[in-house]
């Protein structure tokens, strides 16, 4: 969930009059949400609150957070704000040491005049913000724009990942149509390009793959074996048959193998945790392996 900024002061409804913004928060709720260090931090109940779930979430009696007694939040893994001050509301969080909440879509509107001209995507809504200090008293009020579930980068690359695909190819091999025993036998990957392969975009992100190595089993028992990415015939990639094989051949077969990185609109992402590697499915070939035949002449 992500609140966009563009803050426009409003006169207060309320009896409390005009307040000082001691702290103007442009802070993002998707920032806000996330823990200093770990955005897991936090999640959503099935009534939409969102809580904290990497620690003990109730403050302590001195009004403080429970964690040090100073509101720090720093090495406890516990909210930063005294949640208390905003426990009435549904959606609740904590901005450094400050307590805020929001109403999603706003209950009550701002004169027609301070609307924003137009909202960031069709869905979005426009929603009340406010933040309290540890003191109980408000330094941030505000409407601004809501875009409902907007994934994160994390999962943004996620989609892209599954976006990206190795190409087709066939299972190649030399000498052709059949092999013979004791002489090497090549192997290459015939169609896909040597370059770099990319997926289709996920809001900016996409998941690219650059050549690695091609996986080769030739299908006698001896195993797979790691070749070079190879495309075109070539001593790179070759096994030597010790047996012939049975009508029609062996089953041999290869994948090919990239090593994948992730950008957004352009510029790397460093994104521990996400996939790293693309297989690509197994392809067959059948292969005759026969033994040299010698001939007599007398």
């Amino acid at each position: 969930m992500t609140i966009e900024g563009g803050s426009r002061r409003w006169a207060r409804l309320t009896t409390v009059g005009l307040l000082t913004l001691a702290a103007l928060c442009a802070t993002s709720l998707q920032h806000a949400m996330a823990d200093r260090s770990d955005p897991n931090c936090y999640d959503k109940t099935p009534g939409g609150r969102i809580i904290y779930i990497c620690g003990d979430n109730q403050p302590g009696e001195d009004g403080q957070d429970g964690d040090d007694g100073e509101g720090s939040g720093g090495t406890g893994g516990q909210p930063q704000c005294d949640l208390s001050l905003v426990k009435q509301y549904s959606e609740t969080w904590c901005e450094g040491e400050n307590a805020c909440w929001a109403n999603i879509p706003s209950a009550v509107y701002p004169t027609p005049d301070t609307w924003p001209e137009e909202p960031p995507t069709e869905d979005s809504v426009y929603i009340f913000k406010e933040c309290l200090g540890p003191d109980g008293t408000i330094v941030y009020s505000d409407w601004s724009w809501h875009v409902p579930d907007q994934p994160s980068v994390e999962e943004l690359a996620r989609q892209a990942f599954g976006e990206l695909a190795a190409p087709d190819f066939s299972l190649a091999f030399s000498p052709p149509e059949q092999s013979i025993i004791f002489v090497d036998t090549w192997w290459w990957a015939d169609g896909p390009g040597e370059g770099e392969i990319i997926g289709s975009s996920a809001l900016g992100v996409v998941a690219v793959g650059t050549p690695s190595h091609m996986d080769v089993d030739p299908g006698d028992g001896s195993g797979t074996m790691t070749c070079p990415f190879v495309t075109t015939e070539s001593d790179d990639c070759s096994h030597t048959y010790n047996r012939a094989s049975n009508d029609p051949g062996y089953t041999a077969q290869a994948r090919l193998v990239y090593d994948v990185h992730f950008e957004q609109n352009g510029n790397p992402l460093d994104l521990p945790g996400l996939p790293d590697t693309l297989e690509g499915p197994w392809v067959e070939a059948v292969v005759p392996v026969v033994e040299s035949q010698a001939v007599v002449v007398h």
